[in-house]
């Protein structure tokens, strides 16, 4: 059975890559933050976001294809290191949303804490010794999963609501307009700072595993596609109550999108610093991340992606400034 789905990969893994660009992507924040933003701020700053959100793979991918230079600046050890000390960032970002939609379900956030333990040490170890085709795979049927679970959910939650629907403003003040902008902003460059998008990006090139070469531009374009209809969702799901059960579900779903994201940073450390340094960066992301609990899912994501915009930014003009250079070089010549 695994080896057939091996062989449909390798024969056209299109869409293999865009569901598993679509699930690393993703995180918990997607759907808690969408969540949050909508309640708070209100639904067109939330929808700014969301498109934020979908555009930012599409626009690596278009970016990548036209502006080659910038793949060649990711690959300086200095920036490998640099977006492979992010990645960690990304990790805990992932665990802490785990543990948190557990605190209001049964299972507490002790059951929480439990579950990113093992996810983690699990993925630690299956990446490992599996690699690239483990984790396009994993991504791809839990992808699979959290589009069923999403609907799912929805349409129970509405059924339970019998229709009924929590008021929400439009958000259409100034400030809270502002708010979606500058996340929606703060979005666009955090495909550039995800290894895996890179190695991907490699290993599509390199043919290691026998799979077929593609135009992988599409993929992001593809997967983008697919995290904007997975976004949907979310504002159906912001303007309902959820029971007890329902709420349960609801967890699982986030746990569920924040496990295939977990798995890609993860082997996102393999990928930076080889299998025996990731194996140990891996193991003191998890042993201090308990130090980060505090700071919440949206704190920690809000200080990584302040960092990582300038970084992306300077790193921008530097590939563009390379680019004309070499051009009018050509011109002269």
């Amino acid at each position: 059975m695994l080896a057939r789905v091996i062989q449909k990969f390798k024969e056209n893994p299109v869409f293999y890559y865009a569901m598993s660009i679509a699930a690393s992507w993703a995180g918990v924040g997607s759907m808690m933050n969408s969540i949050t933003l909508t309640h708070i701020y209100g639904l067109i700053p939330s929808i700014i976001w969301g498109f934020g959100n979908s555009i930012a793979c599409m626009l690596f991918g278009l970016t990548i294809c036209h502006l080659p230079v910038m793949r060649q600046l990711m690959r300086t050890r200095a920036m490998q290191y640099s977006i492979g000390v992010m990645s960690i960032f990304q990790l805990w970002i992932n665990m802490n949303g785990i543990r948190e939609v557990f605190s209001d379900t049964p299972v507490g956030t002790a059951g929480g804490t439990m579950i990113v333990y093992m996810v983690c040490i699990s993925f630690i170890i299956l990446l490992l010794r599996f690699g690239m085709i483990r984790n396009v795979l994993t991504d791809s049927v839990s992808w699979y999963l959290v589009y069923g679970l999403v609907f799912l959910l929805t349409v129970l939650a509405f059924w339970q609501s019998g229709g009924a629907v929590v008021r929400i403003s439009a958000g259409a003040q100034w400030e809270n307009l502002k708010v979606g902008i500058v996340k929606a902003l703060l979005l666009l460059p955090g495909p550039f700072t995800y290894p895996y998008f890179y190695e991907l990006l490699d290993y599509n090139d390199s043919n290691r595993d026998r799979a077929r070469k593609i135009n992988i531009t599409g993929s992001f374009i593809l997967g983008g596609t697919l995290f904007g209809i997975y976004m949907l969702f979310t504002y159906a799901l912001a303007i309902v109550e959820f029971s007890p059960l329902l709420n349960l579900l609801k967890a699982v779903l986030v746990s569920l999108i924040g496990i295939s994201t977990l798995s890609t940073f993860l082997y996102s450390e393999y990928i930076v610093f080889g299998k025996k340094l990731g194996l140990l960066l891996d193991g003191a992301a998890v042993l201090f991340w308990p130090q980060l609990i505090s700071l919440g899912v949206m704190g920690v994501w809000t200080l990584m992606a302040e960092i990582r915009i300038y970084l992306i930014a300077v790193l921008l003009l530097i590939a563009l400034a390379r680019k004309l250079a070499a051009r009018k070089k050509g011109v002269q010549s």
